[in-house]
């Protein structure tokens, strides 16, 4: 009975934390037509009150223009992995990304890049119900992998964009969005170190704000190649 009582704890738990990182997705999601009827829908599955009241928040404040200002092709935040994740090339990086939607057969929303910031969070809630699917069939073994999966997702690809994408916002706002970044920055792992910071140096130690780029002093003049008649 214990073990019973246990388990429909969990079975909640990841339900719930399924809601949660969904909604942090809709509300980093382009808002088109359909996305205050989702929206809505997605809010009566919320329990805890500080997730409510950003979602109150937020159904005052989205719309497509202020979506446009920040996360535009002008806007000041990026919000695709390849633009904050210097560790890998793109291409990479989106292979691993589709690596790990194929073994989860996760489809990303339509009209989403893999790497966006939203799709991130949304696979993070498919995640979630992955585990609350293996809790309700007792699958400990699929139980054990997905929980693995997610773990490696959240330091592998999203806790360096939340990071990014709040301290961005930080300046910025609304408050709303800045608080579901920090919201997602923190559940996804402890911020990387050096985060955001602008190199001091050249890689000979010369300043930055020498234009002349470093190693200058050492330069050598080329003479002019003569052209062969």
């Amino acid at each position: 009975m214990k073990q019973a009582v246990a388990s429909a704890d969990e079975l909640v738990a990841h339900l719930e934390r399924a809601a949660e990182w969904h909604l942090l997705a809709q509300l980093f999601a382009y808002p088109d037509a359909g996305w205050r009827r989702r929206f809505e829908l997605l809010c009566g599955s919320l329990r805890g009150a500080a997730v409510l009241e950003l979602a109150r928040r937020a159904a005052r404040e989205v719309c497509p223009e202020l979506w446009m200002r920040l996360f535009g092709p002008a806007g000041p935040v990026r919000i695709r992995a390849v633009s904050f994740d210097g560790g890998l090339q793109p291409g990479y990086l989106l292979a691993e990304l589709a690596a790990f939607y194929e073994a989860f057969a996760y489809v990303a929303p339509p009209g989403s890049a893999p790497d966006d910031f939203p799709a991130l969070l949304d696979f993070a809630a498919w995640l979630e119900m992955k585990l609350a699917y293996a809790c309700m069939l007792e699958d400990v073994q699929a139980a054990e992998v997905t929980n693995r999966a997610l773990e490696t997702f959240l330091s592998r690809f999203l806790s360096a964009g939340a990071w990014r994408v709040y301290r961005q916002l930080e300046g910025l706002g609304p408050d709303f969005l800045v608080e579901a970044a920090r919201l997602a920055a923190e559940r996804s792992g402890a911020e990387p170190v050096g985060l955001g910071r602008e190199p001091d140096l050249w890689p000979d130690g010369s300043p930055l704000e020498d234009l002349s780029c470093g190693g200058a002093g050492d330069f050598v003049p080329v003479k002019p190649i003569k052209k062969v008649r």
